[in-house]
């Protein structure tokens, strides 16, 4: 049987974990609100370059963003996080990763945690990058834009893919596997090839449409990063809250095991207490009937014994 002082100390753990984990999940529902909040506003903004760059037939012009070298190794960047209750999500991340990478291709993991599990499940050398943090910025997007392109403009890779968790919903998260370099796939409007009710208008192209495509290229791809990290996020949060609310409810479960118990060994020991208190009263009582009885009896004799004696000296 567990004391009852164990469990009064497991009751006041499973109280103080529990407000904490209620904590932790309020706190990322704030973060996961302010991440949404970021993520509005830039639809429009895509549209209209992807509809520019339609526009232009990009399918038409010659360019090195345009076009992949099959002969040339790929980058895999896996985005990963570093935040807790996360290790399944991260783990779907790199092993979906490492599927699209061959022998010979250059292995990029974003995130400490994703490093480590990296480290410790597979045998072959790859590249890391800090985590994408809190702060999300374009500027954090350029740069991971730009390490990139820097590969595939020397040569070193032949094309790009980014591998993350994209937000579904609370409850969903899907492991998505987007190409990002050559970007040709990118440029191209779903809608580009059937026929279009309004007709676009002439466009003057300065100073030509390579350097036309390669800003708006490296404009596009610096917002596909930065939504990337929104989505990643996102994914992180949501994940996080689920896990979060899990275990609170497993928590509110062992609570609710764990006061039954408290309360039915408090029960029994009560129980108990009275039992004995009850008995050593009855016993206390029967002592005192025996001590009262037996002083009855010595006061009779007594008496009798007077009474004897009386008699003796009248008849003397």
């Amino acid at each position: 049987m567990i004391p009852l002082i164990k469990l009064r100390e497991d009751l006041r753990f499973a109280r103080e974990l529990l407000e904490m984990i209620d904590v932790l999940k309020s706190a990322t529902s704030s973060q996961f609100r302010t991440f949404q909040s970021k993520r509005k506003g830039f639809d429009d903004f895509k549209f209209i370059l992807e509809d520019f760059l339609a526009a232009l037939g990009t399918q038409k012009i010659t360019h090195p963003f345009l076009k992949e070298n099959k002969d040339l190794p790929k980058a895999v960047l896996m985005i990963t996080s570093d935040e807790g209750f996360l290790g399944g999500l991260n783990s779907m991340v790199l092993m979906d990763g490492l599927e699209q990478a061959s022998a010979r291709d250059e292995i990029i993991v974003m995130g400490e945690r994703g490093s480590r599990y990296m480290s410790e499940t597979a045998s072959r050398p790859f590249s890391f990058l800090p985590g994408i943090g809190d702060d999300i910025s374009y500027k954090r997007a350029g740069a991971i834009r730009d390490l990139l392109i820097g590969k595939f403009l020397r040569r070193e890779i032949g094309s790009a893919l980014v591998v993350y968790p994209r937000f579904l919903s609370f409850t969903a998260q899907r492991i998505e596997i987007v190409r990002v370099l050559p970007s040709g796939d990118i440029l191209v409007r779903k809608d580009e090839g059937k026929k279009i009710r309004r007709a676009r208008p002439d466009i003057l192209v300065e100073p030509d449409k390579g350097a036309v495509i390669d800003y708006l290229v490296r404009a596009l791809l610096m917002q596909k990063f930065y939504d990337i990290f929104l989505d990643s996020k996102l994914s992180e949060c949501a994940a996080r809250i689920m896990h979060l609310e899990g275990s609170l409810e497993e928590i509110k479960t062992m609570n609710r095991r764990l006061l039954r118990d408290y309360f039915k060994h408090l029960h029994e020991k009560s129980d108990k207490n009275i039992r004995e208190i009850f008995a050593s009263r009855l016993r206390w009582r029967e002592a005192r009937v025996a001590e009262i009885l037996q002083g009855w009896q010595v006061s009779a004799f007594l008496k009798d014994s007077r009474s004897y004696d009386d008699r003796h000296t009248d008849a003397a």
